[in-house]
């Protein structure tokens, strides 16, 4: 540990793989590291690959699962050894693999007091099939992983703290500013879908005329800007009233060696207030996360009964806008990048920054507005739907 003795005097490393991946399911570890950096006097490093099929990258791949002499064999990535000495050095990784091209910023360790490797997606098998690579992490002071079950094998392999680390969200991106914010996307499917589910969700909105999103890409989409990518997508949840989650990987048992996972869309649609239906493990983490009652409604398994329940929900304007309330105030407490941060530095004795302090204070008056117009409008509905039942009554007893 470092005796870090004021909040101005910390200086954190970065280090990013958006020089090297650009798909969609990278950028939300961009938007931590973006707000890590809005956060922090920082500097961030992005190793760049000369590509990932490169001879060296490929030899330094096929090492690291069979022996720890894979780190003499170069990455191939461009050098940039690191200029500065850092208080905290802090590797964001999606995956494993993604740690290679950390031989780009030369001796590191020698110039981090304390470091810290942060891993979106590591599922069981990938463990022991790179346990080589795995071990190395060993150089770091700390690990934090996003899926609760991969901890302790991790941290038997490389002998080092290994903290659950849940996915979050940039709620000041995702939630919106004001609570009646137009919604006419009636049920959002985003990504992988059950097939019998979105071929019953077809023909019930086709007939109901209702607005029914999905994807219609095969192949694994890219995003040529991480920020317009994200903010593209929390305007999309903001105007839908139903937002459709799944496990991780669904469909996909051969990578996931029946582990079952969640992910960042989790708190992405409860964020934006979309209210979200669907399937999500009943894991201990996954409980301990969301709760909350109105968390996530989910759905039967047989595809018309799934179809009958959102269409029961979608009849109950007052209902879904009382469940967002509730959502909004747990997201805003509770998952926000800014928590996820916070226990990180929390773990290494550090203080919260001026910044970090603002951010929580931006995300409390947001949350608070939204809370108490969510409330009034809820009373508008109500009052106007017994107006309602009160002049139908009135009709049938003059008739």
């Amino acid at each position: 540990m470092v005796d870090v003795t004021s909040e101005t005097d910390r200086k954190v490393c970065i280090v990013s793989q958006r020089a090297n991946r650009n798909k969609l399911s990278s950028c939300c570890g961009y938007e931590f590291e973006d707000v890590i950096q809005s956060l922090e006097n920082s500097n961030l490093y992005a190793p760049k690959l000369k590509s990932f099929e490169h001879w060296q990258h490929r030899m330094r791949r096929f090492l690291c699962q069979r022996t720890g002499l894979f780190e003499m064999m170069p990455s191939g990535a461009t050098s940039r050894p690191l200029a500065d000495h850092y208080d905290l050095f802090a590797c964001v990784v999606q995956k494993p693999i993604d740690i290679l091209s950390i031989d780009a910023l030369g001796d590191w360790r020698k110039k981090s007091d304390m470091a810290v490797c942060i891993l979106e997606e590591v599922w069981p098998r990938k463990i022991d099939q790179y346990k080589p690579l795995i071990k190395s992490l060993g150089r770091f002071d700390l690990i934090a992983c996003s899926f609760a079950d991969s901890c302790e094998r991790l941290s038997e392999l490389t002998g080092k703290p290994v903290i659950h680390l849940p996915y979050a969200v940039d709620a000041l991106r995702f939630m919106p500013k004001k609570s009646d914010v137009d919604r006419p996307i009636d049920i959002y499917y985003l990504g992988r879908r059950r097939p019998e589910l979105h071929e019953a969700l077809m023909e019930y909105t086709r007939r109901n005329e209702l607005f029914y999103n999905y994807d219609t890409f095969t192949s694994l989409p890219i995003a040529t800007d991480h920020q317009a990518h994200r903010d593209h997508l929390a305007y999309m949840i903001r105007h839908s009233k139903l937002f459709l989650v799944d496990y991780a990987k669904k469909g996909h048992s051969d990578e996931t060696d029946a582990q079952v996972g969640w992910g960042p869309r989790h708190i992405e649609g409860m964020a934006a207030g979309a209210v979200q239906v669907g399937y999500a493990p009943p894991s201990a983490d996954y409980l301990e996360n969301f709760d909350w009652p109105t968390a996530i409604t989910r759905l039967p398994e047989d595809a018309d009964a799934a179809v009958d329940k959102m269409s029961s929900m979608l009849s109950d304007p007052a209902a879904l806008d009382e469940m967002r309330a509730q959502t909004f105030a747990h997201v805003g407490r509770r998952h926000d990048w800014l928590q996820r941060w916070r226990t990180i530095t929390n773990f290494f004795g550090l203080p919260d920054t001026p910044a970090m302090l603002e951010r929580q204070s931006a995300i409390e008056a947001l949350t608070a507005r939204l809370a108490h117009q969510t409330s009034d409008k809820v009373i508008e509905i109500d009052t106007a739907h017994r107006a309602s039942k009160i002049g139908r009554a009135s009709c049938r007893e003059r008739v």
